[in-house]
């Protein structure tokens, strides 16, 4: 159900340091080698709702969380979130849309970790990354859930774009399946990438996915996408580079051997995921993620050493020193070691203006809903350190394999010193402009008052209501007096909670989204989404084209 990303040129001259594995030869291109004329690149920008003249074109990366892609639908743009996790393209429109035909009696909703589309199946032609597909099946959102009204919209965000196998779960080839034969429903049914493959045989049939990484989550970093290419001079790197079969053939999970910390092996893995070799764990590589989620016995073993680190239940995250003692972690995947940048490891967050604190927090978190399907759920934080390509295997006319899909990872590291170092600079630089770092003993005291102040205003309402009840049944009105009097000391406590709730709950929702929005179907993770700088047209209040399709703002 999850699947891989795209593509992303790095231009941000970060060196990111990975040891090698004993017995394997070991393979890296430094993020600062990289230059290509190939693929789509992003560009910086700055927010959704900023003026800026045009439109942004090929890929965004906005603050670490989102990669967002442009493409045209029926000769309107739209943003769009890439999304290896799904197969569907899911558009909830603000404008026109050409379409060529909208599917009689379909009706589908695509139910996401963090919201919902609805609406019927269309055709219209797609334009993305240069490739052209003159009819391409989309659920054209007549509905969204508020989730996606309160996030998403307002970021200039209007859908998702899967980019998983085309053997994984799609609810527009569920739909096509009860209407048509097997075989046009199939045809019709293709998401983009692979019509893009199945219409250009001279393609290779993969992706090189290359997430760019901010200064410290301050500004916008650059990336890559190539659709049957690889990025100028990297050619002989992903040759050379033995693939990693998938351990299905309907998504990105590979096994991973072995999770190091600071050289040493953090806990011996095993798996739940039943037919998984011993000793390893089932890791599905998705891009719609924005952190990762492993097992907590992981999760404490690679924040739990940290000096003055503590876990705490508010935040359900680990609190670690926003500048020491950041850890050497590592995953070996296929033999080969991949350093995970301190910069992927933790998240800054500013309290203020109800506190004037500064606190960093685990990105990594537990993997927390039932799944037979994967061990850990490895999104951008991790794939910001791997070069990735994704090869989508090949398949028989019933749909059997005939060589299985499978991944190739290529490491940006130069060493962990040179990471660690970057990592310095990069966390001095973000930390000079904010609050001074809370202590354990702050932290703590500040949730004690909430936690006491929310236990006080429910006593006391409790005793003014026992206290009331205990008049006989014609003393209503007395109540209405007691009512009266008590209203505006209850409102007034209620009150000042509130304001307290109100600045845990703007972090809660900061961490939400820098955790990232996971967006394969059938996952329940924390949302995840980032600013997108598009101006758009200001849409009218409701549209009807010439199917009589709804279209809203």
């Amino acid at each position: 159900m999850l699947a891989p990303s795209f593509v992303f040129t790095f231009v941000s001259c970060i060196t990111l340091g990975t040891p090698a594995v004993q017995g394997y030869s070991y393979k890296h291109a430094a993020r600062d080698a990289f230059s290509s004329t190939n693929g789509l690149k992003t560009r910086p920008v700055q927010s959704a709702a900023s003026a800026s003249s045009g439109s942004a074109t090929g890929l965004i990366n906005n603050g670490d969380v989102w990669y967002l892609a442009e493409i045209t639908l029926g000769g309107s743009q739209f943003i769009v979130q890439l999304d290896s996790g799904s197969t569907d393209l899911v558009l909830f429109p603000d404008r026109h849309i050409e379409t060529q035909s909208v599917i009689k009696d379909s009706q589908i909703n695509a139910t996401y970790g963090t919201g919902w589309t609805a609406g019927p199946i269309a055709v219209a032609k797609l334009e993305f990354g240069g490739y052209t597909i003159e009819s391409q099946a989309f659920l054209n959102g007549t509905s969204i859930s508020d989730w996606d009204i309160q996030y998403s919209l307002p970021l200039g965000i209007r859908g998702i774009m899967g980019v998983a196998l085309d053997t994984s779960f799609s609810w527009i080839h569920d739909e096509l399946d009860s209407l048509y034969e097997s075989q046009q429903a199939q045809e019709l049914g293709r998401n983009a990438l692979a019509n893009i493959f199945h219409q250009d045989a001279r393609l290779g049939n993969f992706t090189v996915v290359l997430l760019g990484r901010t200064d410290d989550g301050e500004g916008t970093g650059e990336g890559y996408l190539g659709i049957g290419e690889y990025p100028d001079g990297f050619e002989d790197f992903f040759t050379n580079i033995k693939p990693i079969d998938t351990f299905t053939p309907t998504d990105w999970s590979v096994p991973v051997d072995s999770v190091g910390v600071n050289g040493r092996m953090a806990v011996s893995l095993k798996s739940a995921v039943k037919g998984a070799p011993a000793g390893k764990a089932i890791a599905n590589l998705d891009t719609g993620t924005g952190a990762a989620s492993v097992s907590k016995e992981v999760l404490d073993a690679m924040y739990g050493g940290i000096q003055d680190a503590w876990w705490s239940d508010d935040f359900e995250a680990w609190v670690v020193p926003c500048l020491q003692g950041a850890p050497n972690i590592t995953f070996t995947i296929g033999g080969q070691a991949y350093l995970i940048h301190p910069l992927d490891l933790t998240d800054v967050q500013d309290l203020r203006p109800d506190y004037n604190y500064t606190v960093c927090t685990s990105t990594f978190d537990v993997l927390d809903f039932d799944n037979d399907e994967f061990d850990f759920l490895l999104g951008d934080s991790f794939l910001r350190n791997a070069y990735a390509s994704f090869y989508y295997g090949a398949f028989d006319a019933k749909g059997d394999v005939v060589k299985s899909p499978s991944v190739k990872l290529l490491s940006p590291s130069n060493g962990a010193d040179a990471t660690y170092a970057d990592f310095l600079s990069r966390r001095h630089q973000n930390l000079a402009s904010l609050p001074p770092e809370a202590t354990k003993a702050q932290l703590q005291k500040a949730f004690s008052q909430v936690q006491s102040q929310s236990k006080a205003s429910d006593a006391s309402v409790s005793e003014n209501a026992v206290s009331t009840s205990g008049d006989d049944a014609g003393s209503y009105q007395a109540l209405i007096d007691k009512l009266d009097t008590f209203a505006p000391v209850v409102i007034g406590m209620l009150g000042a909670i509130f304001v307290v709730l109100l600045g845990l709950l703007g972090l809660g929702i900061t961490m939400c989204i820098r955790r990232g929005r996971t967006v394969g179907s059938g996952r329940s993770l924390d949302p995840t989404y980032a600013p997108v700088p598009l101006r758009f047209k200001e849409p009218e209040s409701q549209y009807k084209d010439e199917e009589n399709v709804r279209y809203h703002q």
